[in-house]
């Protein structure tokens, strides 16, 4: 199965955690959501995000933690991208 980049990271920082880990998965899915040249494609690349996340968090239950933290950096892009728009 291939993963987006930043879900392949939090797998790898996830299960061997360190410090800074947070940091370069943020690193990862600002690089990720730049790929996207259309403002009104990026709260859509961030919903795929977030439905991988949550695939991720059902077979490695031991992440939840990691994932968690992960979806609130999103949740605050989204809430950015919103203000944007209006």
């Amino acid at each position: 199965m291939s993963l987006p980049g930043p879900i392949e990271l939090v797998l790898r920082l996830g299960i061997a955690p360190r410090i800074g880990a947070i940091g370069m998965v943020e690193q990862a899915v600002d690089a990720y959501l730049a790929g996207y040249a259309h403002p009104g494609e990026r709260p859509i690349a961030l919903d795929i995000l977030l439905r991988d996340l949550a695939r991720l968090r059902f077979h490695e239950p031991d992440l939840d933690p990691f994932i968690g933290e992960v979806e609130q950096y999103i949740d605050q892009l989204h809430r950015n991208l919103a203000r944007q728009a209006a």
